[in-house]
This record gives structure tokens, C-alpha cells and sequence, in this order.
């Protein structure tokens, strides 16, 4: 009886103990199918993660694309107004340029205009004093018209030293009080009665040269009649030229000029 009870008392034990090895062998094995089964899904699951990523990366890349062309853009406009505005400054600058090169060619004309004028009046003058040198050595003729022409030739000499005269004073009138005052309009008028005494004189002249028979005389007259022609021309033009530079007051001397 006693070893019967044993024998069934170890019965059980064994019973329980491999019960218990059964129970850890099976957790054992359900780890590892769990983790089996853990690792085959972080597969899939980078498989599907890729395949949203695959899904929102070619719209992230359009994204960025547009991004980059809409700042491409922007770069290029803000080009297109930095290039506008240096072509309007250039504009700007050129017409300032333009116009300030313009006014400085303007006075430099004027000034290269108004001193050839004088070597023209100089060299026109010259040649009258040597053309009168001339008919002061015209023989006479029958009749006295050589003397006559000699005669007209003294008082055309007489006319030439007044109008040096009347043009050295009006060189001689520069600077501060020419810009307040304006040139000398007593010298101005002067020359103006003497251009009317030249216009006279070549009347007579043509006059003389009908009379005349030697054809050097008749050519030499001639010669002087163009000479005065083209002294008055030139002397208009320096007359034209002073009263342009009226002055700041000029209008009110030349109130009182005689």
C-alpha cells in the first residue's frame, strides 16, 4: 500500500514536471513565431512605408521644383527691374550729358563763331586798305577822273580809321562791365553810320567807274566796290553779335546811347 502511494505520488510529480516543460516549450516557440511573424512584417511594413514615401516624394519633388522655378522668377524679374532702372539712369545720364554737352558746344560755337568772325572783318578790312592804297595811285585822266577817284579814296581811308577806332573801343569793353552793361552801343551806332557812309561811297564809286576808260582803273574800282560790300556784311554781323550779349542792364544804356 505504502509503495503503491509512492508510485502514484511520483506519477504525479513526473506529470507536473513535464507539464511544465511542455508549457515552456510552447511559449518558447510562440516567442519565436512572434518574432518571426514581427520580422516579416517590418518588411511590409518598410515596403508600404516606401511605397507612401515613393507616393509623396515625386509631389514633394514638384514641390521643390516649383519652389526653385517660382524663385528662378523672382530672380529674374528683379533682374529685369534693376536692368530697367540702369537703362533709365543710362537715359537720364545721357540726356544730362546730351544736354549739358549741348549748351557747353553752343557757347564754344558762339565763341569760335564770334572770334572768326573778327578775322574775317580783319581780313576783309585789310584788303580794302590795300585796294584804297590803289586808287590813291590812279594816274589821272581826261577829265580829272583819276583825281576824282583819288579823292573818294582819301576819304574812304579817313572812313577805315574811324571805324578802327570805333572797333577798338568796343574790344576794350570785356568781363564784368560788359556782362552788367552790355557792349559800347555808342561805338555800335558809330559803326552803323559808317556802314551808311560805305553804302554812299559805293554809289559814287559806280558812278566814277562809268566815266572811266583805262580798264585797270575800271577793274580796280570795281575790285573796291566788292571790298566795301563784304566790309559792311562783316561789320553787320559784329554789330549783330555785340547786341546779342545785351548785358543785365544793357537795355537801359542803350536807352541813352547816341
Amino acid at each position: 500500500m505504502n509503495k503503491l502511494f509512492i508510485l502514484l505520488t511520483s506519477l504525479v510529480l513526473l506529470s507536473a514536471l513535464s507539464f511544465k516543460v511542455y508549457g515552456a516549450n510552447n511559449q518558447g516557440s510562440g516567442s519565436q513565431k512572434s518574432d518571426q511573424m514581427g520580422n516579416s512584417s517590418v518588411p511590409n511594413g518598410q515596403g508600404s512605408g516606401s511605397g507612401q514615401g515613393n507616393t509623396t516624394q515625386p509631389v514633394q519633388n514638384q514641390n521643390q521644383v516649383k519652389a526653385q522655378n517660382q524663385g528662378e522668377d523672382q530672380q529674374l524679374q528683379v533682374k529685369a527691374q534693376n536692368q530697367g532702372e540702369d537703362q533709365q539712369l543710362q537715359v537720364k545720364t545721357q540726356e544730362q550729358e546730351g544736354t549739358e554737352t549741348g549748351s557747353g558746344g553752343n557757347s564754344k560755337a558762339g565763341s569760335n563763331g564770334n572770334q572768326e568772325g573778327k578775322k574775317n572783318l580783319s581780313q576783309v578790312r585789310s584788303s580794302v586798305a590795300q585796294q584804297v592804297q590803289t586808287l590813291l595811285n590812279t594816274n589821272s585822266e581826261n577829265g580829272g577822273i583819276g583825281e576824282q577817284v583819288r579823292q573818294w579814296a582819301r576819304t574812304q581811308q579817313q572812313s577805315e580809321t574811324k571805324i578802327q577806332e570805333y572797333l577798338n573801343k568796343i574790344d576794350s569793353k570785356t568781363g564784368l562791365a560788359k556782362s552788367l552793361f552790355g557792349p559800347n552801343y555808342n561805338s555800335l551806332n558809330d559803326l552803323k553810320r559808317e556802314m551808311e557812309q560805305n553804302r554812299v561811297r559805293v554809289q559814287q564809286l559806280e558812278q566814277l567807274k562809268l566815266k572811266l576808260t583805262n580798264q585797270g582803273d575800271i577793274t580796280n574800282v570795281q575790285e573796291m566796290i566788292s571790298l566795301l560790300q563784304q566790309e559792311n556784311t562783316s561789320l553787320q554781323d559784329r554789330i549783330t553779335a555785340e547786341e546779342a550779349n545785351g548785358g543785365v542792364l544793357g537795355w537801359l544804356v542803350k536807352l541813352f546811347a547816341k
